[in-house]
């Protein structure tokens, strides 16, 4: 590009940018709005979104400030399970999960599901992997299907206080959930970390059934969640479920929804049921 090619360039910039101007502030904006009765609308409208935007904005900053101290305490003792699901994402978990310990409760594990998990060419495998983890299991669910097989071994694994009851104890128990999830790990099956025994569960999925994971959970716990990061619900059998979780006001729900969960209190909610959540908790 010549000298004089860059200039004109750089004056026809300049020049695409005035007109900006002038249309966006101008007396050439009615022209191009139509007339000077949609000029005025389209002022009016814009006013109405700036103030809608500091509502809002005001609205977080007294959520995050007023609902700290609504949850403290609520969720104290408990040891929370994070699992998520293959097409979840590390940051869904992060979003749903962001209050839980504003209300006391501690994180005991950070587990993925792999797509090993459902891949349909693994099935086979996950059925003899299942034949064989079956006898290892508490109250061991003979009939059961692989599916469910590998997700009470997963929440066993996690909460081996719960799971074991009067079978085992101490470090029996501590042993037996060593031994499933160095076979999940090894399968290939789950990733992630356990840094100690979990009485909870928070399931994040985008949706879908993820029943069999869901209800081996609530048998194996005092309370799962089930955050649904999508508006629409999936199937989660008897957990509870919040839809829009991964969102301002969904991990606020979230939260909520667990306090009633480890109350005994279960049903499905979305994110704007986040206040009266978090009321009921009182």
């Amino acid at each position: 590009m010549t000298g004089r090619s860059k200039v004109l360039v750089a004056a026809l910039v300049v020049f695409a940018l005035a007109i900006g101007v002038l249309i966006g502030s101008g007396p050439l904006r009615a022209g191009f709005s139509g007339n000077a009765a949609q000029a005025e609308e389209l002022e009016q409208a814009q006013a109405n979104a700036k103030a809608a935007a500091a509502d809002a904005k005001q609205g977080r900053e007294f959520a995050d400030a007023a609902s700290p101290v609504a949850v403290r305490g609520f969720l104290t003792g408990h040891t929370v399970a994070l699992v998520r699901t293959a097409d979840a994402t590390d940051d869904d978990v992060a979003t749903a999960a962001a209050h839980l310990t504003d209300a006391g409760a501690e994180v005991g594990a950070k587990v993925a599901l792999t797509d090993e998990w459902t891949v349909e060419n693994r099935g086979p495998f996950r059925e003899a992997l299942a034949d064989q983890i079956t006898a290892a299991l508490a109250n061991s669910p003979a009939g059961e299907t692989s599916s469910q097989v590998l997700a009470t071994a997963l929440a066993q694994t996690l909460a081996p206080g719960i799971a074991a009851g009067d079978d085992l104890v101490g470090a029996a128990a501590t042993e037996r959930a060593d031994t499933l999830w160095t076979l999940l790990t090894d399968a290939a099956l789950v990733t992630g970390e356990r840094t100690g025994d979990s009485d909870m569960f928070l399931l994040v999925a985008p949706g879908g059934d993820v029943t069999d994971l869901a209800n081996a959970f609530v048998a194996t716990s005092n309370g799962t969640v089930v955050a649904f990061t999508g508006g629409t619900a999936g199937q989660a059998g008897a957990a509870t479920t919040v839809t829009n979780a991964a969102t301002f006001y969904g991990a606020w729900a979230v939260t909520g929804a667990a306090i009633n969960a480890a109350g005994g209190l279960t049903g499905a909610y979305d994110a704007s049921d986040a206040a009266q959540l978090i009321g009921a908790a009182h």
